[in-house]
C-alpha cells in the first residue's frame, strides 16, 4: 500500500509559507536559504535577542555561557545534543546556503526545508531560561527591564498579588 504525503504535511508551516513557492518555482537555493533564515528569525523571537547571527546565535542560545538561554526538552542532558543539532545545521546548511548554494538541487533543498521544520518544532517546544542572564545587571543589559528601578517597580507590583497555582492548600 502507497501512502502519499503532501509537501505542506512534511513542513512546518512557517516553511511551507515562506519557502514552498520557492521550492516549487525551482529556486532551490533560495528555498534552502529562506528555511534557514525562518529557523534563525525564530531563535531570535523566542529569546529576544536581536544582536547575534548564525552560529553566534546559535551558541548563545543553546551552549555553556551567561545570557539568556532556551532550553530543551526531554531534559537536561540533552540539552548538549540540541546544540549540537543547531550548530551543525547552521555551520553546513546555513552558511552554504547563504555563501554559495550552487550544489542545491530540489532534492536537497527539501531536505534543508525538512531539517528546518524540524528545528523550527525543537524550537517552539522550548522554554527561555533566564538563569544564566546574570542577575539584574543582566537583565538590565539585555534589555527586559531599561533600568534597575524598573525591575524594583515590578517586583513590588508583583508583591501585592497572589498566584492560586502557587497557593498551597491545607486541605
Amino acid at each position: 500500500m502507497e501512502t502519499k504525503v503532501s509537501l505542506e504535511g512534511l513542513l512546518h508551516p512557517r516553511i511551507a509559507a515562506h519557502c514552498t513557492h520557492l521550492y516549487m518555482d525551482s529556486h532551490f537555493r533560495h528555498a534552502a536559504r529562506e528555511a534557514m533564515t525562518q529557523v534563525e528569525l525564530a531563535l531570535k523571537e523566542k529569546s529576544g535577542v536581536k544582536d547575534k547571527y548564525g552560529t553566534r546565535l546559535v551558541n548563545s542560545l543553546l551552549g555553556k555561557g551567561m545570557g539568556i538561554k532556551l532550553v530543551v526538552p526531554f531534559g537536561p542532558e540533552m540539552q548538549k545534543h540540541a546544540h549540537a543539532l543547531f550548530e551543525s545545521a547552521f555551520s553546513y546548511y546555513r552558511n552554504y546556503a547563504v555563501h554559495d548554494g550552487s550544489e542545491i538541487n530540489d532534492q536537497r533543498c527539501l531536505r534543508i526545508m525538512i531539517l528546518a521544520s524540524e528545528l523550527l518544532d525543537l524550537i517552539n517546544a522550548s522554554e527561555v531560561s533566564f538563569a544564566d542572564i546574570g542577575g539584574v545587571k543582566g537583565l538590565v543589559s539585555n534589555g527586559l527591564f531599561s533600568n534597575q528601578n524598573r525591575i524594583s517597580d515590578f517586583l513590588s507590583f508583583l508583591s501585592g498579588y497572589v498566584f492560586p497555582e502557587d497557593a498551597i492548600n491545607d486541605d
